[in-house]
């Protein structure tokens, strides 16, 4: 690995206290930095590069020296082409590392918590830099392990010369992800984890593995809770997980070079890790031009989520599952950011029907029929919102992330579980770190990760400022977080927190997490048209849609 230290690090790393812990590969020497105990870069598996491509995760070598732990490990390979502030540059498949964040002084013996963060991107993008947990570590006196997992064509990758293999299939990321989860049943104890009281938390991508590990028997006992943040609506989605992956797998080498009679195992795993990322975008453009996710594969995941879901083959655990406001406005200014034109009144309507017919269904939630965007244009007026380019983003974000991805996952999830805990994140006026276009970002995607995780600047992106009230709203939901993950419920019993209620179906009620003050709020349903979404999904006409005037 190249030496990327450079002379702060070496300062800092030369000045801050050590400290040592054994796992079971060999022993790794932290920092004691700002009152937490920090391992950083851990392989939990080896590299999964030359024959290990496309092949389920493995034990790393072992090593009998304290191996320096003190900065990230690399990220999987991929190009920060999706949106500013999002994704990084690397072209090493070389990832599989994780880290470890503990309270000062915690050891063997402490059992606290374990908190297991699984960061985001698209299952293209992403990694755990730059999500630093010292505040959820400190504040909530938990220990929480984040990892990078393997991504795009290099961790979801389909093609019959490799599925023809004596191995599971498809889903290399997810493997990766439970790789680390064994890792933590395993050496957790060491660093003063508690191995029985484990919670997997992610956003976006992160949230929708989540969702995967949920359904897999693989991952069944390695955690106890789970936490969604904007997990996108793929888990109600049947279709794409049942299409024929392996076609893609070819034609993407083909579009690498690699002429079809010459796709054999060995060949494939000889293509340069540059040529798989080029023929995966669209002539460098953020564009992907083949779709790769999550696949059924029979083991990993036995079949479609939403039949998994509905059927309740899922671990009945205590779930937090939520979204932000103003989802889609993110999606949009990365549209805006790109094209450099915002939507104009008079190409509202037929944008709107565009995206409704073009978008990938995780996004949009359902594809609207030609004879029902009237009742959309309907229920969003341009006239009500600040510009064109906001009308479009509520509508798709109602739609897909809020009314067919959380309210619905909710009410399903409710049918089986008591405890489930909806949330709805509100914070439109703090500063983002991308740039500005022409409307407001609002509380978009990825908006509540700052709160969590003060300092996140974007995913590599600059880190803003908070206001004594960003600063209040952080702690009170950092002290909803880390409350679950100690007793599987957000309340704590602490007279500054409010309670937050389980879902009751018949108030649909939520946490509203905002400023000045998070409450409890009712109906959440009715203020995104999320009966009305149903309608659409469900192929009703549109006098069924007016249910939830009535």
């Amino acid at each position: 690995m190249a030496d990327r230290r450079n002379n702060t690090d070496r300062f800092y790393w030369e000045t801050a206290p050590h400290v040592t812990a054994m796992t079971e590969h060999g022993p790794v020497r932290g920092l004691v930095v700002d009152g937490t105990q920090r391992f950083l870069g851990i392989p939990y598996a080896a590299p999964p590069v030359g024959p290990l491509r496309w092949r389920p995760p493995v034990a790393p070598v072992s090593w009998r020296h304290p191996r320096d732990a003190f900065e990230y490990g690399n990220v999987c390979a991929q190009i920060n082409r999706f949106c500013p502030g999002l994704g990084f540059s690397s072209n090493t498949e070389d990832c599989l590392y994780l880290n470890v964040y503990s309270p000062e002084g915690a050891a063997e013996g402490a059992n606290l918590p374990v908190m297991v963060w699984i960061p985001g991107g698209g299952l293209i993008l992403g990694g755990s830099t730059g999500y630093n947990p010292s505040a959820l570590v400190k504040q909530g006196e938990v220990v929480v392990v984040s990892m990078n997992y393997r991504l795009n064509v290099f961790g979801f990758f389909s093609h019959p010369a490799i599925n023809a293999e004596d191995h599971e299939i498809g889903n290399y990321g997810l493997m990766d992800q439970q790789a680390a989860l064994l890792w933590i049943q395993a050496n957790i104890g060491r660093f003063g984890g508690d191995k029985q009281n484990v919670t997997i938390f992610g956003e976006s991508a992160g949230g929708l593995s989540v969702w995967c590990q949920m359904v897999s028997p693989r991952s069944q006992g390695l955690f106890h809770k789970a936490i969604v943040q904007s997990g996108t609506s793929h888990a109600l989605i049947s279709t794409p997980y049942t299409r024929d992956l392996a076609v893609t797998g070819t034609n993407l080498l083909r579009a690498a070079g690699v002429a079809d009679q010459n796709q054999t195992s060995d060949a494939l795993r000889a293509v340069p890790t540059s040529d798989l990322l080029g023929a995966s975008f669209a002539d460098g453009k953020p564009q992907l031009i083949y779709e790769i996710f999550h696949t059924v594969d029979g083991d990993v995941l036995p079949a479609p989520l939403l039949d998994l879901y509905a059927s309740g083959r899922f671990a009945r655990i205590p779930v937090i599952n939520g979204t932000n406001r103003n989802e889609f406005n993110w999606f949009q200014a990365c549209v805006e950011l790109e094209t450099g034109q915002p939507i104009t009144d008079a190409g509202y309507e037929a944008v709107l029907a565009t995206s409704f017919a073009q978008l990938p269904l995780d996004l949009v939630g359902a594809r609207v029929p030609s004879d029902r965007l009237s009742d959309v244009i309907a229920r969003y007026p341009r006239s009500e919102f600040g510009s064109a380019s906001e009308a479009v983003a509520t509508a798709i974000g109602d739609s897909g992330f809020i009314g067919a991805g959380n309210h619905r996952m909710n009410r399903l999830l409710r049918s089986y579980v008591d405890d489930v805990y909806a949330y709805e994140f509100d914070a439109p006026n703090s500063l983002t770190p991308w740039p500005a276009v022409s409307f407001p970002y609002g509380s978009c995607h990825t908006k509540e990760l700052q709160y969590l995780f003060p300092g996140f600047g974007g995913g590599g992106g600059h880190a803003v400022s908070f206001t004594e009230a960003d600063a209040t709203l952080s702690a009170e939901m950092i002290g909803f977080w880390t409350s679950f993950a100690h007793r599987g419920t957000p309340n704590s019993g602490s007279s500054l927190l409010p309670m937050w209620n389980p879902l009751d179906p018949s108030r649909d009620n939520a946490m509203l997490l905002a400023i000045p003050e998070c409450r409890e709020i009712e109906r959440f349903g009715q203020g995104h048209h999320c009966d009305f979404w149903d309608g659409i999904a469900a192929g009703e006409p549109g006098a069924a849609c007016q249910l939830e005037d009535a």
